[in-house]
C-alpha cells in the first residue's frame, strides 16, 4: 500500500506548478495595471481564450511548441522557466524535509519566486 506521503508531495508539486502558472500572469498583468481576473487568458497576439491544453503548466507550452495555437506567435520562453521554478522550488524542501515542515518551506520559496517574477514584470514596462 502507498503511503500518504508521496501522493501528499506530488500534489504539492503540482499545486506549485500552478501557482507559478498564476504568477505569469500577475507578472505580465499588474504592471500594466490590468485585472487578475478578467478576461480570461488569452493570446496577447490574436485575442484567442487559451484552452485547456494551453493552460498545462511547463506541459503546455511544450505541447504548443512554445506558440499560440491559432496565429502561431511565440510564447515567451520565461513562462515555463517560472513554473518549472515554482515546482522545484516547492520539490526541492518536500524531499529534503517531508510533506509537513517541507510544504510550509515550499510555499514560502513559491512566494519567493513569485515576487521576483512580479517584480521583474515591472521593470519590463
Amino acid at each position: 500500500m502507498v503511503g500518504v506521503a508521496p501522493i501528499l508531495s506530488a500534489y504539492l508539486v503540482l499545486v506549485g506548478l500552478m501557482l507559478g502558472s498564476f504568477i505569469n500572469l500577475a507578472a505580465d498583468r499588474l504592471p500594466r495595471r490590468e485585472s487578475l481576473i478578467t478576461p480570461r487568458s488569452h493570446c496577447r497576439s490574436c485575442g484567442r481564450e487559451l484552452d485547456v491544453v494551453d493552460l498545462l503548466p511547463v506541459a503546455g507550452y511544450v505541447l504548443r511548441g512554445g506558440r499560440c495555437a491559432s496565429c502561431g506567435a511565440t510564447i515567451g520562453a520565461w513562462s515555463p522557466v517560472v513554473e518549472a521554478l515554482c515546482g522545484a522550488a516547492m520539490l526541492a524542501p518536500l524531499a529534503l524535509l517531508g510533506p509537513w515542515p517541507g510544504a510550509l518551506v515550499g510555499f514560502a520559496a513559491v512566494s519567493l519566486v513569485g515576487v521576483a517574477a512580479v517584480s521583474f514584470g515591472f521593470g519590463r514596462v
